[in-house]
């Protein structure tokens, strides 16, 4: 039977070590490989990092975490990063140049997840992004 658990942080940097703690909590008990734990909060760091410089809070000034660990003979786990949106913006990889300091961070997700994507919810102004671990989501379109 899937575990779904969820957060609520602050729309500030604070948050990024915050929500790892919790993500990392909660899949210590998954029975995971530490490879594959350490991957899961790299993911969760960029997806998070991101959407507190690029997006707005959620009408609370927060953003949101959700966690599911679906155990099995090989867990699967997906992440998901509830923010306000950022209007105008298309997330997706780009290439950064060798002197740039940021703008790898989707590139990074896109290496370690098993697959990812954005959900825009226009009704709530809100956007949700969310990355899969050991195979195809359940809860997402291909």
């Amino acid at each position: 039977m899937p575990a779904t658990h969820w957060a609520t942080f602050a729309h500030d940097a604070a948050s990024v070590p915050r929500a790892r703690h919790v993500v990392r909590m909660v899949l210590d008990g998954a029975g995971l490989d530490e490879m594959t734990t350490a991957e899961i909060e790299i993911v969760l760091s960029e997806i998070v990092g991101n959407a507190i410089r690029h997006a707005r809070p959620l009408l609370g000034g927060e953003i949101h975490v959700t966690c599911e660990v679906v155990p099995d003979d090989s867990p699967h786990v997906e992440i998901a990063v509830t923010d306000g949106g950022s209007p105008g913006s298309v997330l997706s990889p780009r290439a950064a140049a060798d002197s740039d300091t940021s703008g790898r961070g989707l590139f990074i997700v896109d290496g370690l997840a098993h697959e990812w994507g954005v959900v825009e919810d226009l009704d709530n102004l809100s956007r949700t992004v969310w990355a899969s671990f050991g195979g195809p989501t359940r809860h997402h379109p291909h």
